[in-house]
């Protein structure tokens, strides 16, 4: 959850904020790629790892686009080991593909996070916020969760 900035020093390594670190219970790495549709950088645990795995396993073996999806999120994207500081290494065509070069910014998205320009994330936040403001009725009545954690 939240969003945060942060610099990239000259060894690309990027300090992952500690909220991100601390959501993802000791794991000592963090997957990222490159997003499919979007200006910035997508990263999870092992756990949104495997609920992609899953999700592309249930596609027919033979099915171009379960090859096409496997290649665009495992295929191009990297396990980055966090070092004594919480930091990672993002590589030049990751960062490439982000626009990103001396900042970056964090975004929490509840499974997952993006990593973004400041200067192309402020659009997107913009548009981001206008659809949500105009989608709120999406969102089913929280006593019908049933989660653990959830009221219902």
């Amino acid at each position: 959850l939240s969003s945060h900035e942060s610099g990239v020093d000259a060894k690309k390594r990027v300090s992952i904020p500690a909220s991100f670190r601390k959501a993802l219970a000791g794991e000592d790495s963090v997957f990222v790629w490159p997003s499919m549709d979007k200006a910035c950088l997508e990263g999870g645990g092992a756990r949104l790892v495997a609920q992609f795995e899953r999700a592309i396993s249930r596609l027919k073996p033979l099915d171009p686009r379960r090859e096409a999806l496997a290649y665009a999120i495992f295929g191009r994207g990297r396990h980055c080991k966090f070092d004594e500081g919480g930091r990672i290494v993002l590589e030049s065509d990751l960062l490439a593909h982000a626009g990103v070069s001396d900042r970056v910014r964090f975004v929490g998205l509840g499974d997952r996070f993006q990593l973004w320009s400041p200067d192309a994330h402020h659009p997107r936040s913009d548009e981001l916020l206008k659809l949500a403001q105009a989608s709120g009725d999406l969102l089913d009545p929280f006593e019908d969760d049933d989660r653990p954690g959830g009221t219902g």
